[in-house]
């Protein structure tokens, strides 16, 4: 009885991919809680945004009736729609320090209430949060009718606010999008033939994979060559490499550091390289640091087999290379994956 010699092959690499989805998982698994937060802030920003906009609505429906009394010109009324269109947005003067926006502030609700506003330090942070100050609304009070000016002011706010809280629920809503969309790159199981591949877009779903560990401590700093082409690759095999590289890299440095991911293009290679300035790899254990279950890192946070998994998916799977170079204060990876 004749045994096809493809069987073992077709076992090992179903193995293979077994292992490697199996290790996905896992990862995600560690990283669940940190992306559940990281999902939770855009989620509660934009749910709050969006009660505050139902009150902002009201209160513009309530104050053009009121505006509605003065019978502005229709020059008269666009002008107000120019001026909020004209405002910065949301966080125009963020720059300022607190003691200095204050009095921004004040100067400007005392500018108000002696054009007869009333409620003149309600209105003042909404208008110069986004940019409109006295210089702004000096037009205004030539245009319109002293007696409309209150009513005018306070429905121009209500409408600045009104955008501005559209413009936080965008934000919020764009940055959940962004998240499930790392998430779905990182998860994706990838094609058994490759495909044309941005290695840029993979890093970055991966930056924005682990930002719940960047974002306390780590400064990212990003080298990269946009000139480089796409290559041919695996995607969702990609992904896991590039996660693990940059969360071994946030672990040797204790979540504090820098890190450079830099790319570039070296003879007829593409590179990728993940540098830390981390302790380093004890030269005496640079040597096993490929092998299978082997880790550096304490009984039961790691498994041991991210290093191996980047070694099989770059060298046997995309017929690359992997490198390391270390030395306490920098530790670099680095892949090489063909051009051609």
């Amino acid at each position: 009885m004749s045994v096809d010699p493809k069987q073992p092959q077709e076992r090992l690499r179903c193995l293979e991919h077994t292992v490697l989805r199996q290790e996905k998982l896992a990862a995600l698994g560690r990283h669940a809680a940190g992306l559940a937060h990281e999902m939770n802030n855009p989620a509660s920003a934009g749910r709050r945004a969006t009660e505050q906009l139902t009150q902002a609505m009201d209160a513009q429906e309530d104050l053009s009736v009121a505006l509605d009394q003065w019978r502005l010109t229709q020059a008269q009324r666009q002008l107000l729609l120019r001026t909020c269109r004209q405002s910065q947005g949301r966080g125009a003067t963020r720059d300022m320090d607190p003691l200095t926006r204050g009095d921004a502030e004040d100067a400007l609700a005392t500018w108000m209430d002696a054009k007869g506003v009333v409620n003149a330090w309600d209105l003042s942070p909404t208008l110069l949060d986004a940019g409109i100050g006295e210089a702004q609304l000096e037009p205004l009070t030539q245009a319109l009718p002293a007696q409309a000016l209150p009513d005018a002011l306070a429905w121009l706010e209500a409408l600045v606010r009104t955008r501005a809280l559209l413009a936080e629920v965008r934000q919020s809503t764009t940055r959940l999008s962004e998240l499930a969309g790392a998430v779905k790159s990182y998860t994706h199981a990838g094609k058994e033939q490759p495909e044309p591949v941005d290695v840029h877009e993979g890093l970055e779903n991966t930056l924005l994979l682990l930002n719940y560990k960047l974002k306390h401590g780590v400064e990212v700093k990003r080298e990269y060559d946009r000139s480089l082409p796409r290559v041919q690759a695996l995607p969702g095999m990609l992904n896991h490499v590039w996660t693990n590289l940059v969360d071994n890299a946030i672990d040797a440095m204790g979540g504090k550091g820098h890190l450079t991911v830099r790319t570039a293009k070296d003879e007829d290679s593409l590179l990728v390289e993940v540098v830390d300035d981390g302790p380093g790899v004890p030269p005496e254990l640079l040597p096993r640091i490929w092998e299978p279950f082997f880790t550096t890192k304490p009984m039961g946070q790691g498994t041991g087999l991210g290093l191996d998994i980047i070694r099989r998916v770059i060298v046997d799977r995309h017929h690359g290379d992997v490198r390391v170079e270390s030395r306490p204060g920098r530790t670099a990876f680095q892949i090489r994956l063909p051009l051609k």
